[in-house]
């Protein structure tokens, strides 16, 4: 990402044919990132003042591998709870030991609180944990470790990992970044911590993947009955980046539509990719997809198991059940009529 910043930036000083070309590579940058596998451990804190006629929790937090939700905070027992009970995958992460109580405290600090009174409700969050970017090949692309607070909506402060600082983000925490740079022990505990995140994402992402179930089948093409709409089925997959496509003799085809990946209601994915076939055509199709740097390969055996033949079968029944109705109240009628 910093090269490509750089670039844009020597694009500003450079010919028209140079910016031409540094912008091709900006955007070349931008789609690799666009296609890249991210997967992401962080850590999420809400934190109000309690002003007067305020009922509710005024401390919230909650831990989050990808989409999935692996530990909250719980106020009535004080202490974090694991939602994902699988010890060996979690048994290692470690929730941010600061307190409840600091947090209120420090929220009340900066809204100017008294222990008993507090004019108006306002907000701090705090963001912290690490996220890695990964080709579709499995291969690192990037790594970032972050924490971040925000006040009343607005940024407010962030560690700079590399340095060991604390970044200001509003006036209204210089005090705060002089106070908090100069516990160089907590800070290099933050930075051992957040180094450990990112081990501790490689864990949930090898122990929770899930490899895609393949399917193959046919349906009748509409408005052509020469031609069929071939389907790759990819179910039961997590997490949810995937590629898919058919092929013919190893060529890619066009896709006649494709649903995008969409969550099923077993905390994992599915995905389908149809394309268009001649119905006298039964050859090498195959559905090649790419989840988690391994390639799955499903090969069409030519059959013409047929989806609509399925309606077709629901549509006569439902038709015999209506002519059945129909007899029956045509019956009824000329019984009353007696």
């Amino acid at each position: 990402m910093c090269f490509v910043f750089l670039c844009v930036f020597i694009a500003v000083s450079c010919k028209p044919e140079m910016e031409f070309m540094f912008s091709l590579i900006a955007q070349f940058a931008y789609i690799s990132c666009v296609y890249c596998e991210r997967h992401y451990l962080r850590f999420v804190y809400t934190i109000l003042t309690k002003p007067d006629g305020f009922s509710g929790p005024v401390f919230s937090a909650v831990g989050l591998y990808d989409d999935r939700r692996i530990s909250h905070y719980s106020n009535e027992e004080g202490t974090w709870k694991r939602d994902y009970l699988d010890a060996e995958i979690c048994g290692n992460t470690k929730e941010p030991d600061d307190s409840r109580d600091w947090f209120i405290n420090l929220v009340n600090t900066l809204a100017n609180c008294t222990s008993s009174t507090c004019d108006g409700l306002h907000t701090l969050q705090r963001r912290v944990g690490c996220e890695v970017d990964r080709r579709p090949d499995g291969s690192v692309m990037n790594v970032n470790a972050f924490d971040e607070y925000g006040y009343d909506g607005e940024d407010f402060i962030a560690f700079n990992y590399s340095t060991l600082q604390w970044v200001d983000k509003s006036p209204k925490a210089k005090e705060t970044k002089m106070k908090w740079d100069a516990d160089r022990f907590h800070n290099q505990y933050l930075q051992s911590y957040l180094n450990s995140c990112m081990d501790w994402i490689s864990i949930y992402n090898t122990s929770i993947s899930t490899p895609p179930v393949l399917h193959m089948f046919t349906s009748g093409a509409p408005h052509d009955q020469s031609e069929l709409i071939l389907t790759c089925l990819a179910t039961d997959f997590y997490p949810k980046h995937i590629e898919m496509k058919i092929t013919l003799n190893n060529i890619t085809l066009q896709p006649f539509s494709s649903t995008g990946v969409r969550p099923s209601d077993n905390q994992t994915f599915q995905m389908r990719t149809s394309v268009k076939i001649h119905r006298d055509e039964k050859q090498s199709y195959e559905c090649h997809v790419l989840h988690s740097g391994q390639t799955f390969i499903s090969s069409w055996d030519g059959g013409l198991e047929s989806r609509s033949l399925d309606w077709v079968a629901v549509a006569a029944g439902a038709f015999v059940i209506a002519v059945l109705c129909i007899m029956s109240f045509i019956y009824k009628n000329r019984f009353n009529a007696r």
